[in-house]
């Protein structure tokens, strides 16, 4: 039987097995369309394909982070179990609808063959069935968990609508950059080269030559820096538009990130060389691997900054307004 706050829940047995069969059913017996293979199979192994690193070979864009997010969910809603212990139990009747109306969704992500209405409809579910046995109030107290959650869908189709334009976006970025700091540069496309200098016999891309491929575009830190983000924020700032402001900076901040990055391995071909910076495609060197770590570091120890400033900003502002004693 379930207890929450003393109280036994045994008559919500059967609708709360019911919910957890209809979903496990949905995830794991039902086939449903690949997108990216000629062959259906559940959801759930869907999921699992993508999102565990080296079983993808359709995208580029790394979601091994997915398989954290469950994990976390349930440590969040551990920590708020006195919370949701003292919250009343209204089960709303109507919430059904929500319920019958994600089925449906599901049946034509189903039969329209797209992943992304899926599971959008596993999110809606979740919470149909949330509000249908324990009401509003105990969903209000796991609404973050619940919205949380949505971390742990993969979306691969990014890949082809936001990776190159990504792409593009940061070799003009490192190229204005380069030329402000007075290192001629050439941007070719998605490529930086050095410019050439026929005074001391360099032809084009002796000096530097870097290509901003997918890996490169932020693409691959932007989801989980924006899933840690949201993680921090909700744990460590108390106000709500504190939490918003640090959230949203995570996608400028992975930006700066990963321009720190492009513009360490452009430094390390100019004094070291671009074998040693760079590797090749099948082998990269270790500094050109080791430079990968900059994207999180720096985006994270930003987000950390900000979220610091605003904390204390916030306390100073508050304490100026407070009435004297």
């Amino acid at each position: 039987m379930i207890q929450i706050g003393g109280r036994l829940l045994h008559r919500w047995w059967l609708p709360l097995a019911s919910a957890a069969i209809l979903i496990l059913s949905l995830l794991l017996v039902i086939p449903y369309a690949s997108g990216y293979e000629h062959t259906k199979v559940p959801l759930g192994i869907l999921l699992w394909k993508v999102c565990w690193a080296g079983q993808n070979t359709h995208t580029t864009l790394d979601f091994s982070y997915c398989l954290l997010v469950p994990v976390i969910v349930g440590y969040l809603i551990f920590t708020r179990k006195e919370e949701i212990a003292r919250q009343s139990i209204r089960g709303i009747n109507p919430a059904l609808g929500l319920v019958v109306f994600a089925l449906v969704l599901y049946w034509l992500g189903l039969r329209t063959e797209m992943q992304v209405v899926g599971y959008a409809a596993m999110q809606l579910l979740i919470a149909g069935v949330i509000l249908w046995l324990w009401g509003r109030d105990v969903f209000l107290s796991i609404l973050f968990p619940w919205a949380f959650f949505a971390f742990s869908w993969p979306l691969p189709f990014l890949d082809d609508s936001v990776a190159f334009k990504l792409r593009m976006f940061m070799s003009h970025l490192a190229y204005d950059i380069l030329n402000i700091v007075e290192i001629p540069a050439i941007q070719s496309g998605t490529a930086i080269l050095s410019a050439p200098n026929p005074a001391a016999g360099l032809h084009v891309g002796d000096r530097f030559r870097i290509d901003i491929a997918d890996p490169c575009s932020g693409i691959r830190s932007l989801f989980a820096l924006m899933m840690i983000s949201a993680l921090y924020a909700n744990m460590a700032l108390p106000r709500l538009w504190q939490q918003w402001v640090v959230f949203l900076a995570s996608i400028p901040l992975t930006v700066i990130g990963n321009l720190a990055r492009v513009l360490i391995l452009i430094a390390g071909s100019i004094f070291f060389g671009s074998s040693f910076a760079i590797g090749t495609n099948e082998n990269p060197s270790w500094f050109h691997e080791g430079a990968g770590f900059m994207v999180y570091g720096v985006a994270l120890g930003l987000e950390f900054a900000l979220g610091a400033l605003l904390t204390k900003t916030w306390k100073k502002k508050a304490k100026s307004t407070s009435p004297a004693a």
